[in-house]
């Protein structure tokens, strides 16, 4: 997975307003907030083309709203990457980035009042070198 596709995931989650950090949150926690990693697949072909899941884990507390908070980024998101059409951008270098929701799912949490999510966005990328 580029800089650049990291870059844009980053720059998506502050543009819609929602608190992000990539692999841990180094931060004293600002409820909701989202960490993100990512999954490389072999890739099939010989077209250049690079598939990546990327995980985004969001996390809230609040006994009785912090499930609807999540639910309300998870919109948030689907909203800037659609599942057809996707969010694609030609990034500096060149290269092509499209970026789709895939899915999602409640995460259990035995920690009180945390409540979590994961939602999986589908990456493509190829590269011109």
């Amino acid at each position: 997975m580029s800089e650049e596709a990291l870059k844009i995931i980053s720059d998506a989650m502050s543009e819609i307003g929602l608190n992000y950090q990539f692999m841990e949150w180094n931060s004293k926690p600002a409820y909701p907030y989202f960490t993100g990693e990512y999954q490389e697949t072999e890739p099939m072909n010989e077209d250049g083309m690079q598939e990546t899941t990327f995980i985004l884990t969001g996390h809230s507390r609040g006994a009785s709203s912090a499930r609807l908070v999540l639910e309300e980024a998870k919109k948030k998101i689907k909203e800037y990457f659609p599942m057809v059409e996707g969010k694609t951008v030609i990034t500096d270098s060149g290269s092509a980035v499209a970026i789709f929701y895939a899915n999602s799912s409640p995460v259990p949490s035995v920690v009180g009042d945390l409540k979590k999510i994961q939602i999986n966005l589908s990456i493509k990328e190829w590269s011109v070198n």
